[in-house]
This record gives structure tokens, C-alpha cells and sequence, in this order.
């Protein structure tokens, strides 16, 4: 019997490591990141939460040549993370009864046209950046209640970076070689959020409702999540945060795959993009599936992991890339518990899924920075070992990115994605659009505005956007045989 418990306790340890150490090992090998370390704690500050006259008063975050970001030696993966987080709590500050990103932002359609917001958030876009026919949904249930409805996306900006995209739109627009290096300042934003009618949820108490006009009529409309992109300094490149709200779809359960097999995806729940009788596998998550409904989350907060045998023991293990997964994943990780005790309202029932940048250190200046860029063109998202995406390389939202989480085309399976096909925020916003380079083309809406002086309309610039993305995808693949042989 002792025999039998010390077999058992020795299995538990030595999974139990497996399944926490990163790939890389205990040491940290990644240039950004100096003072944290994997076991350290990632935490929100007290004055984020001040409440005055009743309402929360987040301050905005410091994001210039006085900020963390200033140094790019010393500056460390928790501080993306406190950007992001506190640029969320900056975002849905109370303004007159409003969240400040409606009182305060513009919102714009995807040719960066000023919208009329006065009878409410305009919704008319329903498509992702994956495919025109990729439009998430939420179940048709046989009894018809609740109805099947259809997820809309809405876009809002600063002043900084409409001012900056109506300045060299028309030059780009003219010449695109007279961008290249010209990047947006530090400050601009830019923030894409995703709505329902709120008719269709069972229980709207935990969601942020609000008055919405979808294709012209008025209706209530509950946020589900929100990027949050911006320029910090020595950072180009925008840091691209996502936000969700926690209980729209179930997990991907890892610990019962295999290296060569995936799990069906179950609940025994049914969630709002999830009906409890149905069984999901890779193609309720595959672009161009012709469902469009009961899907998944894959990697939580948008890191990576893989199955691996150990032995005799199939365990669960970070994916090597190009940030240190079990680093980023616990800073994350506890930001979110931080914020968690220290929040109070509706925006509690949000939760952070991760953020994207690039490794700047060594480029000094934003020159350098954006040659950098620009010189990564198409391949701003690879996240092999060495190369320069950090955070959340397979960075997503359920609401958004819902139908590449495991890379574009036809995945076969999730147990064989692997690193050369992750995708992220870059592998659709980077410096190329149609063989010219600059920072400005990270922006859609950038890209959206310029299409627009040129003639296009709304549909044919989705058009655009999807060659662009299948053209990079195209080039990336070609790149990766070619490496092979």
C-alpha cells in the first residue's frame, strides 16, 4: 500500500512540473524582461480604484518619455500588462452616466468615416477581419428561445489618431512610399468592441448594457468585448489588449487531449455562444465553416500550450515561441485576481485575455523602430524562438478572432497546431498593404480611409482586407516550405 501511494505521489510531481515548467526552462531567456520572473506577482495598484462622488476615477496611464516604457532595457512583461489593464479601467470611467470611450472617443466606421452616436453605439458590421462570411452567432435553439442573433462590431478612436489618419491619408493615398516610417504618435488609440442585442441573453445583470441603433433601429445592446490599441513610447507598433466578458464560451479542455488527439468540446451548461447539447470539435472554430455558432476558447489568455508525451506520461507544456509562456501566462494570471478583489460594479464581469507588442530594445528611436517594422513587413507576427512578438503570441478574442485561433485556412486539428501557423493581432494588422510598407498600415481603419479616398466602398474594402490577410497568410506559408527543405 505505501508502495502504491509513493508510485502515485511521484506521478503527481513529476506532471505537475511538466505541466509548469516552460519550454525554454526556468531561466528567463527573453530581453524584455528584466525584473519579473515567472513565480513573481503581476498586481493592480490601490489609486486605480479611488471612488469619488460615487464613481470609479481611474487615472490614465503614463505612456511618454516619463513612463516605464522610456527604457526599453529595464521595462518588464507586467508593465505591458498594467497599460493595458489600467487603459481598460481609464476607458470605463463613469462621464456623466456614460462609460468615458462613449463620451469622450469618436466613433468611426471601417473607411474612417465619422459616425452620429446621438440615438446610440451604430451597429452595422457583422463580419470578422477573417472572412466577409465569417459572422459569429449565437445558437438556434430548436425551441426558438432564446432567438438566434448575430454578433456587430463597432470602432472608436481618439482625436490623436483621427487628426494623425486624415493628415497622411491623402498622401497615402496618392503615394504610399511617402509614409513608409511614419507612425502614429504616442497616445493615439484606437478601440474595436463587440455587441449583441441584449434581448437574447438569458441574464443581463453581470453585462454592460447601453442603447444601440443596429441597421438603423434602436435597440439595447450588451458589450461582449473590447481591443483596446495604443501607442506607448518606443512602441509603434500600437500594444494590442483584449478584453471580454467572462462567461460567453467554454474552454478548450486540455487535460483531455492527447498529442495526436483532440477533445470534443462539451458543457454542461449552455452558454451564450454554446448550447449544452451540442459537441463541438476544430471545425466550430475553422474559417469559412458554414456554422458559425457553438465555439470555443483555445488557449487561455492567449498562450500557447501543447500535449507532449514524457515518457510514459502525456503532459500538458508551454509552446516554445518566442516569449516565455509560463512568465506571461502568471502575470496575467494574477493582474486579473488583483483587479478582481478591487473592483466593484459592472466592469468586474470583464476580464483581461492578454495583450500583443513587439521587442523595440535596441532600436533607440522612432526611426529605428519604425525601419524595424517595416522591414518585418508581413511577418510582424512570426513568434518562433527568437523572434520579436511578446505577450500573448497567440493573442484573441472569443468575439473577434473566433474562427483563427488555431491559424487560418482548414486546421485538421488543434493538437497539430504548432508555432509557424500561430496567429495573432499581427498576422492581420502589420506594415504591407499592397507592396508598400509603413506603420500607419497596422491600423484598418488607416488602411480603410485610404481605400476610401481612392474610391472603394465599405464592401470592397472588406474585399481588400481579406486579400491582404490570405496574401500574407500565403507568403508566410511559402516562406515556411521553402525553410523546410
Amino acid at each position: 500500500m505505501k508502495t502504491t501511494k509513493m508510485v502515485l505521489l511521484f506521478i503527481i510531481l513529476i506532471s505537475f512540473c511538466a505541466c509548469k515548467k516552460d519550454s525554454k526552462g526556468e531561466k528567463d531567456n527573453y530581453s524584455t524582461v528584466k525584473k519579473s520572473t515567472a513565480s513573481s506577482e503581476c498586481l493592480a495598484p490601490a489609486n486605480w480604484f479611488t471612488i469619488v462622488n460615487n464613481t470609479r476615477q481611474t487615472p490614465p496611464p503614463n505612456e511618454g518619455p516619463t513612463s516605464v516604457f522610456a527604457n526599453n532595457q529595464t521595462v518588464t512583461n507586467c508593465d505591458f500588462h498594467q497599460w493595458s489593464w489600467q487603459k481598460f479601467l481609464w476607458l470605463t470611467n463613469e462621464v456623466n452616466g456614460k462609460p468615458f470611450f462613449m463620451t469622450n472617443l469618436i466613433q468611426v466606421n471601417a473607411a474612417g468615416q465619422k459616425l452620429d452616436p446621438t440615438n446610440g453605439i451604430v451597429l452595422t458590421d457583422t463580419a470578422q477581419a477573417s472572412s466577409k462570411s465569417d459572422i459569429l452567432r449565437t445558437p438556434n435553439f430548436p425551441s426558438g428561445v432564446p432567438k438566434q442573433t448575430t454578433v456587430y462590431y463597432s470602432i472608436f478612436m481618439d482625436q490623436l489618431l483621427y487628426d494623425t489618419m486624415i493628415k497622411y491619408g491623402p498622401i497615402a493615398k496618392s503615394d504610399p512610399s511617402k509614409v513608409k516610417d511614419i507612425t502614429f504618435p504616442v497616445g493615439a488609440l484606437e478601440l474595436k468592441t463587440s455587441w449583441i442585442d441584449a434581448s437574447v441573453l438569458k441574464d443581463t445583470s453581470s453585462y454592460f448594457v447601453t442603447q444601440g441603433v443596429i441597421n438603423g433601429v434602436k435597440t439595447k445592446v450588451a458589450l461582449l468585448g473590447m481591443h483596446v490599441v495604443g501607442i506607448v513610447e518606443n512602441h509603434p507598433e500600437f500594444v494590442w489588449a483584449t478584453f471580454e466578458h467572462e462567461n460567453l464560451a467554454p474552454a478548450y479542455d486540455w487535460t483531455k487531449a492527447t498529442p495526436t488527439a483532440d477533445a470534443p468540446v462539451t458543457s454542461t451548461v449552455d452558454y451564450p455562444f454554446f448550447n449544452k447539447n451540442s459537441t463541438a470539435t476544430v471545425q466550430n472554430i475553422t474559417s469559412k465553416n458554414g456554422i458559425y455558432t457553438d465555439v470555443f476558447s483555445v488557449y487561455k489568455y492567449g498562450v500557447p500550450v501543447e500535449k507532449a508525451m514524457k515518457g510514459s506520461f502525456n503532459v500538458q507544456l508551454y509552446m516554445e515561441t518566442s516569449q516565455n509562456g509560463s512568465e506571461n501566462f502568471n502575470n496575467i494570471r494574477t493582474i486579473n485576481q488583483s483587479v478582481k478583489t478591487q473592483l466593484k460594479g459592472i466592469w468586474n464581469n470583464y476580464f483581461y485575455n492578454g495583450s500583443l507588442w513587439i521587442n523595440t530594445e535596441g532600436y533607440k528611436d522612432t526611426p529605428a523602430q519604425a525601419a524595424l517594422l517595416d522591414s518585418l513587413s508581413y511577418n510582424l507576427s512570426n513568434s518562433s524562438p527568437g523572434d520579436l512578438t511578446r505577450g500573448s503570441t497567440a493573442a484573441y478574442n472569443i468575439t473577434m478572432e473566433t474562427y483563427v485561433q488555431v491559424g487560418f485556412g482548414k486546421p485538421s486539428s488543434i493538437h497539430a497546431n504548432t508555432v509557424d501557423n500561430l496567429v495573432n493581432c499581427f498576422s492581420c494588422h502589420n506594415t504591407s498593404n499592397n507592396s508598400a510598407e509603413s506603420p500607419l498600415f497596422i491600423s484598418h481603419v488607416f488602411t480603410g480611409y485610404v481605400q476610401n479616398l481612392q474610391g472603394l466602398n465599405r464592401a470592397q474594402i472588406k474585399d481588400e482586407h481579406v486579400k491582404e490577410i490570405v496574401k500574407q497568410f500565403n507568403q508566410r506559408l511559402r516562406l515556411k516550405q521553402l525553410k523546410s527543405k
